[in-house]
């Protein structure tokens, strides 16, 4: 894992930077990266004259992004500050939670990655958060003045407390899946804190009754989480940069079974900064994945179609209204693609 090691030393230097936003005004006409077609049939998505628009600047771990059709808006964290932060066409940037991931309830590793990762709203409308910091899948159950109360969906398994909960994904049933890599442990930390108590970095699934399985146990950095239109498949993507890899399961009623690898990005790894981190399914099918060097646009079949380029790592994205927009978390940056 040796190139985990190099990325180690290579990504505290972004934590540096300030959290400063960008003005609506100021970025008005900005866009950042470059789309690259590698099928025509990519068209019907991007194209080769597609803007990235850039919408917030000088972020820091900007994740999870999610769609409120209720107030037009979007809302993502920047998982170092411990922070929600919300953007419409209006207002632009403003803060939405804080604290977001961590509000003391566990210990953590004082430099630890503490904020919250991916979010989704359950079938009741009610914000779920991946929170590193507390250990645990939470329920966002309302706010008395600036201080938010969360409540746990999932905290254990087996009588151990999770790694840091990642990411997350809802099936039409109302079952959850998530992933528990050790990123908020830190990267200094990362294979090492003592706080450790899971055995491994899993993929569990929470039953809509309330029932917790551990479905994959051999992943190293299992990461960003997504099913397919049907909920017939799950996907995975690994952010070891040594196992670059998006794998997928068929989905059953005891659980998953019909393992494979739906997309080998070991060659990309070697000429493109970045790995494999979160990943949402379009209506379509179609997988939109973080990787390295951008988004990659892939079908059902494993087929690479295009990537958005981005001029830092893509750590997520998510679908606004309709499909119209792809939306774009960097590690410093908010940045949003129109879809054909």
């Amino acid at each position: 894992m040796k190139n985990i090691y190099l990325l180690l030393l290579i990504i505290p230097l972004v934590f540096s930077c300030q959290n400063k936003t960008t003005s609506d005004n100021d970025i008005a006409r900005l866009t950042r990266g470059t789309v690259n077609i590698m099928d025509e049939s990519a068209e019907k998505f991007v194209s080769l004259d597609s803007k990235i628009e850039l919408l917030a600047d000088s972020l820091t771990i900007a994740e999870g992004p999610l769609w409120l059709s209720k107030s037009n808006s979007l809302i993502f964290t920047q998982v170092q500050l411990n922070k929600v932060y919300r953007w419409s066409e209006e207002d632009g940037l403003s803060l939405y939670i804080d604290p977001s991931g961590y509000t003391g309830i566990v210990p953590a590793e004082e430099d630890g990655i503490l904020g919250s990762n991916g979010m989704a709203l359950n079938s009741d409308g009610e914000l779920i958060l991946a929170q590193h910091g507390d250990r645990r899948v939470a329920k966002l159950v309302g706010w008395d003045a600036d201080n938010p109360t969360f409540e746990t969906v999932a905290g254990s398994y087996e009588g151990k407390l999770f790694n840091s909960p990642n990411d997350l994904a809802f099936a039409d049933n109302g079952d959850m899946y998530f992933t528990d890599p050790p990123y908020g442990f830190g990267f200094e930390k990362l294979l090492t804190s003592t706080l450790k108590e899971q055995p491994v970095n899993g993929v569990y699934k929470l039953s809509a009754s309330g029932e917790i399985s551990l479905l994959v146990d051999d992943i190293t950095l299992p990461n960003g989480i997504a099913l397919s239109p049907d909920n017939k498949t799950l996907y995975v993507n690994c952010s070891d940069v040594e196992y670059p890899f998006i794998t997928k399961f068929d989905i059953t009623d005891n659980g998953i079974e019909n393992r494979s690898i739906f997309f080998d990005g070991s060659e990309l790894v070697k000429t493109s900064e970045g790995w494999f981190d979160g990943l949402k399914v379009h209506s379509s099918g179609v997988v939109f994945s973080t990787g390295p060097g951008g988004v990659f646009i892939i079908t059902p079949e494993g087929k690479h179609l295009a990537t958005i380029g981005t001029t830092s790592n893509a750590l997520n994205c998510a679908f606004g209204d309709d499909e119209k927009y792809l939306y774009i978390t960097a590690f410093d940056y908010l940045a949003r693609v129109k879809l054909n």
